[in-house]
């Protein structure tokens, strides 16, 4: 069952190679949108490189831990690591340079801790 699930197909990765692959991909998708009319030298002047993106990307991601670190009362593990997760998946398949991780972070932490909150009501 689980082996032809779309959860399988669309959230399991084979190795590392996928997730750069698709990093590289939506980096060159919007370099090319946008990059269109220019030299490739200009295009290395005006736009972040995929290793570029993954570095700012990083940092966002020692601000969620942050964030989320602030609040009071603590914010349960959880709920944090779902919030990470889902500010990690966002970028496999969107730019940096399309929107910003700031809001992002703070849209992931919102789903994550709405998620947290709705099961543990639920039940």
């Amino acid at each position: 069952m689980f082996s032809t699930s779309t959860q399988k197909k669309y959230w399991i990765f084979s190795d590392e190679k996928d997730l750069t692959a698709l990093r590289q991909k939506a980096n060159a998708a919007y370099v090319d949108k946008y990059g269109s009319k220019m030299t490739p030298e200009e295009r290395e002047l005006y736009f972040l490189s995929d290793t570029e993106e993954r570095m700012l990307l990083r940092f966002y991601e020692l601000q969620l831990r942050d964030f989320c670190k602030r609040f009071s009362p603590p914010m349960p593990r959880a709920t944090i690591a779902t919030a990470l997760h889902y500010f990690k998946r966002f970028y496999l398949r969107n730019s940096v340079m399309d929107y910003h991780p700031k809001e992002i972070l703070v849209t992931c932490v919102y789903l994550a801790t709405k998620v947290f909150y709705s099961v543990k009501f639920s039940q």
